[in-house]
């Protein structure tokens, strides 16, 4: 019996072509793989880790302190990136946690129940301080107490209030500095053992405004024609990459001044240098 094979099968067997990576694609992967390293030896450097999340991040803050940082949502969306996900999702919901709720939730918990390992392999270290400074939803607040219960570290909040106006408010200044220097600076340098300085804050306020010029930069060139970056770009490239060094909503006027810290929304940051 003579076998035909057909259009559809003969094309099943062509080889796949090579993925043709970006530079830019490649040096991103090597910064994210480079944060997780430096988390996986944080222990054996005599370094502290901190917790915390990419929205509103402090995370020129933390540097001050020398503390790795792990940020639970890009853990969740790492290893989903690397389809290792499922898996984890389900055992979170077998712990008993609905399948209602949030899969980068789940997905988080589900990595700490099968032992800590992150998205490149290595073993990732329990944290020394949770830090939570702004939620873009609910979600994040009721996520971070169930680490909290997981993990029974020293958890610090700093509450940004909300800008019902879109203006920042004197009384608003004077909340979140209060905060800062009563509560969160004074929990970061008693976990971390390192006294807070204040220009190396400002240095890394410098370098963060012009990380973020430089990012509106290339965004901005999407308007010729035609443009040499697409949609895919903008959200991939803001998204994936948010492990490094992620940008943050509440900064540090203290950056400017010994007396005054603050939110600013992230177009004011550049007012920092």
């Amino acid at each position: 019996m003579t076998t035909v094979a057909t259009p559809a099968a003969a094309a099943a067997k062509k080889p796949a072509a090579p993925v043709q990576k970006e530079d830019a694609m490649l040096l991103q992967k090597e910064m994210i793989n480079r944060n997780y390293h430096e988390l996986a030896t944080a222990r054996a450097m005599g370094r502290k880790v901190s917790a915390t999340f990419v929205p509103g991040n402090l995370n020129e803050l933390l540097m001050c302190f020398d503390l790795a940082r792990s940020l639970p949502e890009t853990n969740a969306l790492q290893n989903g990136m690397r389809k290792k996900s499922g898996k984890m999702i389900m055992d979170a919901e077998r712990d008993g946690h609905s399948e209602d709720v949030c899969t980068y939730v789940k997905a988080d918990l589900g990595m700490m129940l099968g032992g800590e390992v992150g998205p490149t392999g290595e073993a990732l270290p329990r944290p020394d301080v949770l830090l939570l400074s702004y939620t873009g939803c609910f979600t994040f607040m009721k996520w971070f107490e169930l680490i909290r219960h997981k993990y029974g570290c020293e958890t610090v909040m700093l509450h940004v209030p909300y800008q019902g106006e879109g203006k920042i408010a004197p009384n608003m200044r004077d909340y979140v500095v209060k905060q800062l220097k009563e509560t969160v600076i004074p929990a970061l340098e008693r976990v971390s053992g390192v006294k807070f300085d204040i220009d190396r804050l400002r240095q890394y306020m410098r370098e963060s405004a012009k990380a973020e010029e430089d990012l509106v930069s290339v965004l901005q060139s999407a308007k010729n024609r035609p443009s040499p970056i697409d949609g895919y770009f903008g959200a991939v490239s803001r998204r994936s990459a948010a492990c490094p060094r992620p940008r943050s909503t509440t900064t540090c006027c203290a950056a400017r001044s010994r007396s005054a810290c603050g939110p600013a929304r992230a177009r004011s940051r550049r007012t920092a240098r």
